[in-house]
């Protein structure tokens, strides 16, 4: 049977080594690169470098659309997995602190206790950012800068020279 048209091409017609790419790269998201992901699925390439040109043209959704779609597809439900699944972060953190309790690690025991406290939003982070630039003044402050800029000019370069004029002639430009 002849392949289908790009553009036609869905997550049924995924050859086995495609599939298996895109799971090996999922599964090791951030640990592995795109080109070893290709290695471990299989795929075999004359060059080293082609390892990782190979990978990315399998990831272009220009060229390879129905393998893109499959990755969108695997990464969106591994990152609700993960972003849905606290009771297991807490039962991992219990569990760690537990063992290093037991062997009398209270430092790392308590840190894990922390960061399950953290996780539950008991213990947060407060952080004041201020901005020293103009932008981020208020009016007050920055006329209170202003004035503070005016008075180191006035006492440090005083070179401001008063004058008002006394005779004044109009000239004509001919």
């Amino acid at each position: 049977m002849p392949l289908k048209k790009k553009e036609l091409r869905t997550e049924l017609d995924l050859t086995p080594k495609q599939r298996m790419f895109v799971e090996i790269y999922v599964k090791d998201w951030g640990n592995i690169t795109q080109a070893e992901a290709l290695k471990r699925a299989g795929y075999v390439c004359k060059n080293e470098n082609d390892y990782g040109v190979m990978a990315s043209r399998l990831l272009s959704r220009r060229l390879n659309p129905h393998v893109a779609k499959y990755f969108d597809k695997r990464f969106e439900k591994e990152i609700k997995m993960y972003e849905g699944d606290n009771l297991r972060r807490y039962k991992r953190f219990e569990r760690l602190a537990d063992k290093a309790e037991k062997k009398d690690q209270y430092a790392a025991a308590i840190n894990a206790e922390y960061r399950s406290g953290q996780l539950a939003g008991a213990f947060v982070d407060r952080k004041e950012v201020r901005v020293t630039g103009l932008e981020g003044m208020s009016r007050e402050e920055l006329e209170n800068k202003l004035s503070e800029l005016s008075q180191k000019i006035d006492g440090y370069n005083a070179k401001t020279i008063e004058a008002k004029p006394e005779h004044v002639e109009e000239i004509e430009n001919s």
